[in-house]
């Protein structure tokens, strides 16, 4: 029984308050640590059906010359058409576009496995502000795989 009541004692002892831990709260690291939040990465949920301007060396790479049809914006082109192909630069890469529909002043649809591009006009160009074969038009990119899609106001240009 003394052997018993001596580890007991024995036990006690070393429940007390061990070196190194302090009972003055958290130190000024922790608290900064704890108390700012990370930065979350901002991420572009229609990167994947946004388009990018396209350059004449895009449209030397995929065969095409002169465009037959094109989308612009602020003065950059972002989607051509000629009679058997479309491009657009999309998520940093230039896709083609099979032709869903004829394509031609009113616009067109245009579709790969993934992707799909609709141009159609909204409206009339006032009489001398602008060229010739050029009118008003919305682009529509519809990404089915991301769920992303994207509408763009612009130009369509056809045969000017």
């Amino acid at each position: 029984m003394r052997a018993a009541a001596a580890a007991f004692a024995l036990l006690l002892a070393g429940c007390g308050d061990r070196a190194g831990i302090s009972n003055q709260g958290p130190s000024e690291n922790q608290i900064a640590r704890l108390s700012t939040p990370k930065q979350e990465a901002v991420v572009d949920r229609q990167a994947a059906a946004r388009p990018q301007p396209l350059a004449l060396a895009d449209l030397e790479q995929a065969g095409m010359g002169a465009p037959a049809c094109e989308f612009g914006r602020d003065g950059r082109r972002l989607f051509a058409v000629s009679a058997d192909d479309a491009v657009a630069r999309i998520g940093g890469a230039v896709r083609h576009f099979a032709h869903a529909s004829p394509a031609g002043p009113t616009g067109g649809f245009f579709e790969d496995r993934q992707v799909s591009v609709s141009v159609g006009r909204v409206g009339q160009v006032p009489p001398r502000e602008g060229a010739a074969g050029s009118w008003p038009a919305r682009l529509t990119v519809t990404n089915r795989r991301a769920d992303a899609q994207v509408e763009l106001e612009g130009i369509w240009r056809c045969g000017a």
